[in-house]
Parts: C-alpha cells; structure tokens; sequence
C-alpha cells in the first residue's frame, strides 16, 4: 500500500511538471477544474447590436444552443438560433423578460464613449447594469460575464505592467460607470453566491494603425475565451481580467489572473498589422494622451495637472 500511494504521487508530480512547462501558470490542479467545467445551454448576450456584440454573436451561436440577443436597436440577421429581445435596460421589467430560460448573461450593453457625461452614462451604465445583476438574481441565474473596460485604471502611467489588483484610476465619466459595474459584480458574488467576471476590454476592432492599441487589442474569440470562463469555471466568485490579445513588449497589462484562470490567448496583434511602420511609433510619455494606457479617452476634456498624473506611480 504505501508503495502505490508514492507511486500515486510520482504520478501527480509528474503531471503536474507537464502542465506547469506545457501551460504556464497553468498547473495540473487548474487543469482538473477547467475539465470540470458545465456549460450552459441558453445565453443572454445585452448590447448586441453594438460594435463588440456584434464581433462575439458568430461565435455564441456557434458554441450555445440557444442565445437571447438584446439591445434598445434592433438586431439584424438572425441565425436559426438566436432570439432577439428588444430592451431597455434602464427598465427592470424588460431585462427580466430578456432573462425568461436564461443560463448565463453576458452583459455587454452600455453607452461607451470618452465625452459622455454622467446624465448620459447613468440609465445604461449604472441603472441598467444593475437591473441586469438583480433580474438575473431574481431569477436564479449564477453567471454574469461583465463588460468592463481597460479604462477602469486608464489614468495609470505606461511603465510597468498594471495588473487586476491596480488601484481604480478611472479616465472618464464612462470609466466611472464601469468602476461602478465591477463593485455590482463583486457585491453579487459575495452577497448572493453569484459567480462574476469583470473583463475590462481593451480596443476590438481591425484599425491596427496606432502604438497603443497594438497593446490593448482583442480578438473576438480570445474575448469569447473569456466569457466561456465566466459562465464555467468552478466557484468562480468575482475576478477581474483584461480582456487583450497576446500584446507586444512593453505590455501595458499583467494579465496573470486570467492565465491562472485557464486564458490561452490565441490570437497577437502584431500578427494584424497593416503598415509595420506602426511598431516603430515611439509615443510621447510626457503627454496625457500618449504616456497614460487609457489614451485618447484619458486626454479628452482633460483639466488637470499632465505633471501630477503622470508622476503618480
């Protein structure tokens, strides 16, 4: 007996040095979790007819049987699987309908942009952010994937990479919101054993022209990566990720707490540039717009001290 049980953990040790040089902050344990994972069958995806919604749609009706597509605008070009649900997420009783059947949400829906003023970002961003995690505990459903933004710490240096852990240095009105988003996530996995994932979401889309979004760019199926997490890997609780691709040195993110999750980015943006003259771009780290990771959303209506910002580690 006691030599099966030293063969037993020959055996774990064993795996457990493959997974650790096979995946990187990855380990054997990690891996037995992610194969315990249960995915849900019904998802519900707010804001789908807005840029980053739209990008994951292909990829949610591929991977679920059954996705509930919402927004205020009107969602075109349905699959044979998807359902669109017209809603206002600023009313209660319309996010709840949205909800009828639902596993798992993925909460994308929200006003983003770098002038938007609190009047503006509160109904979508603070209103109905919250609507969205209380129907969802109203109704028994445990998931939330929440779209958070990079913005959250956007008022932070370039330098050394900036973790989940980063004090909040939110750049904007919108940023705030989100800021806001991410405590409803946690106070809902604390209070209500609820599992969250705030990602905050760097830049998605195909302009790869500008130094900066080389270093916050996803793909679409790296973020749907990261949704899946959020609707299956055991007890999850409330974390917080960056939602990036594989990014080029100096890294504005340490995304560590998503690898330890079980995040494989697939996808780098070098690999998406158009005009390489782009990765010779050297950016001016004595200005708001350039020498902050929140960028040109960091320097619009800025009134500040650039001095004072960016000497703040």
């Amino acid at each position: 007996m006691g030599k099966l049980y030293e063969l037993g953990w020959i055996a774990i040790l064993a795996c457990n040095e493959f997974f650790d040089q096979k995946y990187p902050l990855f380990g054997f344990g990690e891996y037995l979790a992610v194969k315990r994972m249960s995915f849900p069958t019904r998802i519900l995806l707010t804001g789908a007819a807005g840029i980053v919604g739209t990008s994951l749609r292909p990829l949610l009706r591929e991977k679920f049987s059954d996705v509930v597509v919402s927004d205020i605008a009107p969602v075109k070009n349905l699959a044979e699987n998807e359902t669109f649900v017209e809603c206002d997420l600023s009313d209660l009783s319309a996010v709840s309908k949205a909800m009828e059947g639902v596993e798992a949400i993925a909460h994308f829906g929200s006003k983003v942009g770098a002038n938007f003023d609190y009047d503006l970002s509160v109904s979508a961003n603070v209103v109905g952010t919250r609507n969205v995690f209380e129907a969802a505990r109203q109704a028994g459903i445990r998931r939330i994937a929440f779209a958070s933004t990079h913005h959250v710490v956007g008022f932070t240096p370039r330098g050394e990479s900036v973790d989940h852990r980063a004090p909040l240095r939110p750049n904007t009105e919108y940023a705030v919101s989100k800021v806001y988003g991410e405590a409803l996530a946690a106070y809902y996995a604390d209070n209500f054993a609820m599992d969250t994932l705030s990602i905050r979401i760097g830049y998605v889309g195909n302009d790869l022209s500008k130094e900066r979004r080389l270093r916050t760019w996803i793909s679409p199926r790296d973020l749907m990566q990261l949704v899946e997490i959020g609707f299956s890997y055991p007890n999850l609780g409330h974390e917080i990720v960056y939602g990036i691709s594989d990014t080029p040195e100096p890294r504005f993110f340490d995304n560590s707490n998503a690898y330890r999750l079980g995040y494989r980015p697939l996808d780098r943006s070098i690999d998406h540039v158009a005009d390489e003259s782009v990765l010779e771009e050297s950016p001016d780290l004595d200005s708001i717009e350039e020498g902050v990771v929140g960028g040109g959303f960091a320097s619009a209506g800025f009134e500040g001290d650039p001095k004072r910002v960016l000497e703040k580690k």
